[in-house]
């Protein structure tokens, strides 16, 4: 079955039965396929990936790119809100971010996003980027704004 057969009110769970635990290639997001992430967990409004950094996402000191880690944590805040099940779509209105630490090629890094708010046109997300033994690696928070764009095929 596909997203768009999935009937309203149990996306959630159809996710958790399609992608998590397993490595995510066959989602609407193609950079997010490209990141080649594992979906850890998702609950309603939150969502945990875990991320091992290649060469082709490191900067020329061989730690993660700026704009890699971006995109890992624009990923996991876009599956904490696609958990709401919303009937509306949202997209990126702002994207804070501070980069704490580096982490090399070859290591493996954890994002985890949380729903703070859902408002009727905004939703404002947290995520916090983690390395494997605990250290905060960068911060954000994000706000996402309602939108009646239908997705690309």
């Amino acid at each position: 079955m596909s997203y768009k057969e999935v009937p309203s009110g149990s996306v959630l769970q159809w996710i958790k039965e399609t992608f998590e635990g397993k490595e995510v290639k066959d989602s609407r997001s193609p950079a997010g396929n490209w990141l080649g992430f594992t979906l850890e967990e998702i609950q309603r409004g939150s969502a945990s990936l875990l991320v091992t950094v290649r060469h082709d996402m490191t900067n020329p000191y061989g730690n993660i790119h700026g704009g890699m880690m971006s995109l890992v944590i624009d990923e996991a805040i876009g599956w904490s809100v696609v958990s709401l099940d919303s009937a509306q779509h949202y997209t990126s209105m702002s994207l804070n971010v501070d980069f704490l630490y580096a982490i090399k090629e070859g290591e493996q890094m954890r994002a985890v996003s949380k729903v703070l708010r859902a408002g009727k046109k905004i939703i404002n997300v947290e995520c916090h980027v983690y390395d494997m033994k605990g250290l905060v690696l960068a911060r954000a928070n994000s706000n996402l704004i309602v939108t009646h764009m239908e997705f690309v095929k």
